[in-house]
């Protein structure tokens, strides 16, 4: 009898730790493919957001170095005119 019981013991201990081992593993391999996905959404976050960077910096530029262009969004986004001009907007 009790060496029936103590198989019976130590095959439970290794069902056991066998259960918590894979519902360990399952949980980590499951963070780890959220934690992936995320991270490749912040790849293309930062991506876009460097785009943009890249494009201000340009308009920045531009508006620092061109007098002309710098006119031409003043008029055109702030609707401002020259004195004793009249100015018309259309939509």
């Amino acid at each position: 009898m009790k060496g029936k019981f103590g198989k019976l013991f130590w095959l439970g201990v290794t069902l056991t730790i066998g259960i918590f081992t894979a519902f360990i593993c399952i949980r980590t391999l499951t963070d780890m493919v959220r934690t992936n996905a995320r991270s490749r959404e912040l790849r293309t976050k930062i991506e876009q957001l460097e785009k943009k960077i890249s494009a201000d910096s340009a308009f920045i530029h531009q508006l620092n170095t061109s007098p002309d262009f710098l006119e031409k969004v003043a008029r055109e986004q702030y609707h401002m005119q020259r004195e004793g001009e009249t100015v018309y907007i259309l939509e």
